[in-house]
């Protein structure tokens, strides 16, 4: 488990860090030095005459970029120093970088954006080091600043970031103009959430998080309510699997999905339930997908009904269902295929209603929950007020936006201010995007897995199979199991890609794919 920090993190980290006794300055040179072995072990052993330019802000990350710059010179390598901006404006940590890079013969400039952007080569096929600005970046960058991150974007130089690419937004990935699009960012300490999501991660390039010395107690002190996985988490997390059990003891989960002749969901649900563990699964879906599930899937109990689709209900067939969310389920699924209308409504409020296990609400399942709980509330849905502990909601953007009432583009620019406000709720959402959030429970889990070739018909609901699958399998950690669910899906998408490439996977692969991520890594 690895803490994500937005820019007050990291500034608290430095600060915390400097009240323990590490200087401010030795700080910077050890990210200067790390950021140096990594552009030399990189790009300059095999070729020395290769030269770095670095392109430095008036600030402190500008100070990193000045000292990175004189340790690769004092290593032999011909360099470049470039400071953009007026000298009355430097920090008091850039000054000392560049009156010691001065003192150390390191071609030193400073210079105004502008006088950058020309029609000669001077930044063809050279090693940049972007230094303009850090994590603490907000806002946009303007005039003869955009000018050049849009030059800059178009050279075919390699570009470094140190700690965060220059417009991108520490705290939240946004970019509100440009950004320079980097090949490579060199991070110190902990991840930065400005990184960790789109648009910002797709600036940062390959991400390395680098360990500067940062004293263990000021890392501790680092708050954890933003966090994400590694491989070596499933198996600390991963629901044990006793030599001594039965299929009792691995839970039993309620899929309620499908309508006529839409039986596709409920079965790629119920395969990535059983991939990932479940003991036992039950479909509850109209009669006339029997015969489909049966051969797709006879691992599966069925328990079906024939209700008119523009009708509530009957007394029968609410009292199976009665019986089976009350008297059997550990876990619940509903929504996937489940379609929009009367029937569809009705049973998904009287699960509502009645469920006192894991809920976890999906696809249709969400407007109709949305409708449901407006009905009986006479208002508008607040998901603060209206989502119950236990019940988990797993919306794409654009399902997430009419859950807010919000237009979608609001959503998808917003996902971590939307996310923080949501780890208020009792219960938890899961918010599909390319980089999945999961908030609830006073935390948010940024994913790092997965890739777009996961972007397929039928993806989501192998999503929810999983979870539902680790969910019944450790009820104490639930916030954890939703987590690890979306991390495993996405590990299986990226070892899928691996063999198959990036066009061709199917979500039923997907969910086959989940019992080899386990094998390997737990």
């Amino acid at each position: 488990m690895t803490k994500i920090v937005d820019s007050k993190g990291a500034k608290k980290l430095d600060e915390d860090a400097q009240k323990l006794g590490i200087s401010g300055m030795v700080l910077m040179e050890r990210a200067a030095l790390s950021t140096a072995e990594f552009i030399k072990n990189k790009f300059l052993i095999s070729n020395k005459n290769k030269k770095v330019i670095a392109i430095c802000g008036s600030g402190n990350n500008g100070g990193d970029g000045v000292a990175c710059a004189r340790i690769l010179y004092e290593w032999g390598f011909n360099v470049e120093v470039l400071v953009v901006g007026k000298e009355e404006k430097f920090t008091k940590q850039i000054k000392s970088q560049v009156d010691l890079a001065v003192n150390s013969e390191v071609e030193v400039k400073i210079v105004e954006p502008s006088e950058l952007i020309t029609n000669d080569d001077d930044f063809e096929d050279v090693i940049i080091i972007d230094a303009i600005f850090g994590v603490g970046f907000k806002g946009r960058l303007e005039g003869d600043l955009e000018r050049l991150a849009k030059y800059l974007n178009m050279v075919s130089a390699v570009k470094v970031a140190i700690d965060i690419p220059s417009g991108v937004n520490g705290s939240n990935g946004k970019v509100e103009s440009i950004a320079i699009k980097c090949d490579y960012t060199v991070t110190f300490g902990v991840n930065k959430i400005g990184i960790s999501v789109y648009p910002g991660k797709g600036y940062a390039g390959e991400v390395m998080v680098v360990d500067i010395g940062f004293p263990k107690k000021a890392l501790e002190m680092v708050s954890c309510n933003t966090f994400t996985f590694d491989e070596t988490d499933i198996g600390y997390f991963l629901p044990k699997r006793e030599e001594y059990s039965n299929k009792g003891d691995f839970g039993k989960i309620l899929i309620i999905a499908g309508s006529e002749e839409m039986c596709g969901a409920s079965y790629l649900s119920a395969l990535a339930a059983y991939r990932t563990g479940a003991g036992l699964v039950r479909i509850f879906t109209p009669e006339a997908n029997r015969t489909s599930l049966q051969n797709l899937i006879p691992e599966a109990i069925l328990t079906t009904y024939n209700d008119r689709s523009d009708m509530d209900i009957g007394a029968f067939t609410e009292e199976k269902l009665y019986k089976v969310v009350k008297e059997w389920a550990d876990v619940i699924v509903i929504g996937p295929g489940l379609g929009i209308s009367v029937r569809s409504k009705s049973i998904v409020k009287k699960v509502v209603d009645i469920s006192e296990v894991t809920t976890i609400v999906d696809a249709d399942g969400l407007r109709l929950f949305r409708e449901v709980i407006e009905e009986k509330e006479n208002r508008k849905l607040d998901l603060k007020k209206d989502l119950k502990t236990g019940f988990v909601l797993t919306p794409h953007i654009k399902e997430l936006s009419d859950l807010l009432y919000l237009p979608k583009e609001e959503v998808k620019d917003n996902i971590i201010e939307i996310s923080d406000e949501l780890s208020y709720c009792k219960g938890m959402v899961v918010i599909k995007e390319a980089r999945t959030v999961v908030t609830g429970e006073y935390r948010c889990y940024i994913n790092n897995s997965g890739n777009s070739a996961m972007a397929k018909a039928g993806s989501g609901d192998v999503l929810t199979g999983i979870i539902a699958a680790l969910m019944v399998g450790d009820k104490l950690r639930t916030f954890m199991m939703v987590a690890l669910g979306v991390y495993i899906h996405g590990l299986a998408g990226d070892m899928l890609k691996e063999r198959k490439g990036r066009h061709g996977i199917l979500a039923r692969e997907l969910a086959d794919e989940v019992a080899e991520v386990m094998k390997r890594y737990a």
